[in-house]
């Protein structure tokens, strides 16, 4: 899947439409969580908004003001019990204790309320992150086919993350600011209303100013997430090809090419940090101007005796106060940005819906199928070219095998892929025993074909594990059978750990022919009715293919079976051959009469012998 052109980002939704979306989308069973947290962190905000009443108690107690009553007698009071010392001195250390006790007390809440949202975030890009990837495997193989391996990892591994920032770094740091403000706000107002008006003014300035950065910051947050996800496809596909670029000498290109990739992802996380930066020092200067104005402000008053000195320090107190919700409402309107590009990245994938899928109508299969199949006037194309399929006809009785043969390019694979329905047909039904297999749950369906594709895909795993796989209730005796009668028992007990022999990824550790028939094992443990075999023997030896095709005999005994094959030779033995060309049946019968014919199966065959005389003697 390509990634998103930036000439799309104007016709995004905006960050707060998306991340607002999300949000709904995760909070799903942590709503009791969000809440208890949530009335923690309202309770911490409140005691830590009395910090600043015990140091101008202190100053007024040192200036020779009055203070309280209430302070007076809880001096007094406790007193009695602990030598705290004689007033104003008992009073001063009440108060610094005080002091103390609501720092501790908000460090404390502080701590609890955040080790609660922060696991609810956690939790949410867990459950995201399942998400996605569910929905991933649920795609079409259209989708698998045009996106790069590294991008789809991107999107999972990283691009989640989107919710954790948008929860942890924005929405409960932009509640607590917000909360933090309105109290601080509040008792401005109650000491002096001018003091509140400017705090006020600050804010809406706060908040026009960072209006104005979203649309450039989110812009810049998208290409930043588009180049990272670009980087790590770029290093997945090397590293997953070093042998082939070992063995051509290209690490110095490949180095270069992965430089420049990871050079653009460089220059726009340079100009979001510049932006950023820049924007944070935009909110420093703010701050900084209200500090003065207010200070200003409370001095005039205390000269003019309206305020004490202690009002001074409380003021400041709070302007110190102040600065740190200021500053993370700035981080916050950024988090949220760069949050909001994964966030839509992730939904690029969530709004995809599954094509195929099971329509209302779907049953599945409650009993194993015969095997009869009918392609009926089938057409297929891809989005956005040509058609591949034109007006197919087959028809495979149970029981039988048929080979598709022709150039390459001709439709043979996306054939056989319309059967387990990886794609549907534009025009025209193919039947499973007399049903269209559209009305037949995508499940039960695939339960009855096992699949043995050109290339075994293969797991880091033991080979116990990647011959189970079919079949994950199979037990040991089950398993050893099914590799007995793919031919790969004999190579399997030779090696030191049997089946719990660890095999690489992709099968690295096992040579082609031994891949290949752990595949064969695989679909005999699957004990499917239908059997489909992509170029089986495609890439091996003279010897290693003639005791792979009694293997195959062995699996297609008594199963309907769909050959593709390059390997002419290797498919006389079936019941049927249908020659495809541009997309068209264009020959059908038996391997003798297709040859009597001299048509494109006949010139096919001879051609390859030609090619390579050797399989004359194979044969």
């Amino acid at each position: 899947m390509s990634t998103t052109s930036a000439s799309a980002t104007s016709n995004r939704p905006r960050a707060l439409v998306i991340t607002l979306r999300l949000l709904g989308l995760c909070m799903r069973g942590e709503w009791k969580r969000t809440l208890l947290g949530g009335l923690l962190m309202l309770l911490g905000t409140g005691v830590s908004l009395l910090q600043p009443w015990p140091m101008k108690y202190i100053v007024n107690i040192v200036a020779g003001n009055r203070v309280p009553g209430w302070v007076v007698s809880a001096a007094r009071d406790v007193g009695t019990v602990v030598p705290i010392g004689h007033a104003p001195l008992g009073q001063i250390t009440l108060l610094c204790v005080a002091l103390l006790l609501i720092s501790l007390l908000s460090a404390g809440i502080t701590v609890l309320s955040t080790w609660i949202l922060i696991g609810v975030g956690l939790r949410m890009v867990y459950g995201l992150r399942c998400r996605v990837f569910e929905h991933m495997q649920r795609l079409s193989p259209a989708f698998h086919d045009s996106a790069t391996v590294g991008d789809s990892l991107y999107r999972v591994m990283w691009d989640t993350y989107a919710i954790q920032a948008i929860f942890n770094e924005g929405l409960i740091p932009g509640v607590t600011a917000a909360v933090t403000l309105a109290g601080i706000a509040a008792v401005m107002i109650g000491q002096q209303w001018v003091l509140g008006v400017v705090t006020c003014i600050v804010g809406a300035i706060l908040l026009v100013f960072l209006r104005r950065i979203e649309k450039p910051t989110t812009h810049l947050s998208l290409r930043v997430h588009e180049n990272e996800s670009l980087v790590s496809t770029r290093a997945e596909q090397t590293l997953a090809g070093m042998r082939t670029v070992q063995s051509f000498g290209r690490e110095k290109h490949e180095s270069s090419r992965f430089a420049r990739q990871a050079g653009e992802s460089l220059k726009y996380n340079l100009r979001l940090t510049i932006l950023q930066t820049a924007g944070q020092s935009a909110v420093g200067v703010l701050f900084a101007l209200g500090t003065v104005a207010v200070v200003w402000l409370t001095a005039r008053s205390v000269v003019s005796g309206q305020l004490s000195p202690g009002d001074v320090v409380l003021m400041v107190g709070y302007i110190a106060l102040l600065f740190k919700p200021l500053e993370s409402l700035a981080y916050t309107a950024t988090s949220l940005q760069g949050a909001a590009a994964g966030a839509h990245r992730v939904f690029e994938i969530l709004d995809r819906q599954p094509d195929p899928t099971d329509s209302p109508e779907s049953k599945p299969l409650n009993a194993p199928a015969a095997g009869d199949i009918e392609f009926r006037h089938v057409s297929f194309a891809y989005p956005s070219r040509q058609p591949v399929l034109h007006n197919i006809n087959i028809k495979i009785p149970a029981g039988t095998s048929l080979a598709v043969v022709g150039p390459s390019g001709a439709g043979k694979s996306t054939l056989v892929s319309l059967l387990p329905r990886f794609y549907d047909p534009a025009d025209g039904v193919v039947h499973l025993d007399g049903a269209d297999i559209r009305q037949l749950t995508l499940a039960s369906l695939r339960q009855q074909i096992a699949i043995v594709p050109q290339e075994p895909v293969l797991f880091d795993a033991s080979i116990r594990e990647n011959i189970a796989y079919s079949n994950p209730a199979a037990d040991d005796s089950d398993i050893r059978a099914a590799a007995k009668a793919a031919g790969a028992l004999e190579f399997i007990d030779r090696l030191p750990d049997g089946m719990d022999t660890m095999i690489g990824e992709r099968g690295v550790m096992l040579s082609g022919g031994e891949r290949q028939r752990l595949s064969l094992a695989r679909a005999f443990l699957k004990d499917a009715q239908i059997i489909i075999l992509d170029e089986p023997t495609t890439g091996l030896d003279a010897q290693t293919e003639a005791g792979l095709l009694v293997a195959l005999r062995r699996l297609m005994f008594g199963r309907t079976t769909i050959i593709i094959s390059h390997q002419l030779h290797t498919v006389e033995m079936v019941d049927q051959i249908v020659v495809l060309d541009r997309g068209r049946v264009v020959e059908c019968g038996q391997h003798d009469d297709l040859m009597e014919a001299h048509g494109l199966y006949r010139k096919m065959y001879d051609l390859r012998l030609n090619t390579h005389p050797s399989l004359s003697e194979a044969l």
